[in-house]
């Protein structure tokens, strides 16, 4: 007996929150440049680690802003205990600002508080920034 046919609801992958993401902090000019960090074998069969266990994905940078550390995850993902003493290392030790999220939303929704609590230390009102035009 054949089943009938149903639309199923598509998953999202990190690798789509990832391009939302992304997506969402260039429209806002934010840079945002990839930490990596992993294993890769040497040509003479070695492993080796590249980068530093548990930093966070991405470093974003603003012109206006203070940067900050982003983690995403896929939707329902958690932490890794590695990623969770780093976090707290880079949070305590330095100040930093740690965005970790499974949503483009969820992202949206920090950086307009991130943006916030920096213009009322400025002073600035809530008016989005205007574009730079360039002067030759």
């Amino acid at each position: 007996m054949e089943r009938p046919f149903r639309l199923e609801r598509q998953r999202l992958k990190e690798k789509d929150v990832v391009a939302a993401c992304l997506d969402l902090l260039a429209v806002r000019r934010w840079c945002c440049k990839r930490q990596q960090s992993g294993l890769v074998r040497t040509p003479d069969g070695r492993w080796m680690r590249l980068g530093e266990v548990g930093l966070p994905d991405y470093y974003v940078l603003h012109e206006l802003f203070p940067g900050f550390y982003l983690e995403v995850k896929g939707p329902g993902c958690r932490l890794s205990k590695a990623q969770v003493d780093k976090i707290r290392e880079l949070q305590i030790a330095y100040g930093l600002a740690i965005c970790v999220v499974d949503s483009a939303r969820d992202l949206r929704v920090w950086l307009d508080q991130h943006e916030h609590r920096f213009r009322q230390l400025k002073g600035e009102s809530h008016a989005p920034i205007a574009p730079r035009t360039r002067v030759t």
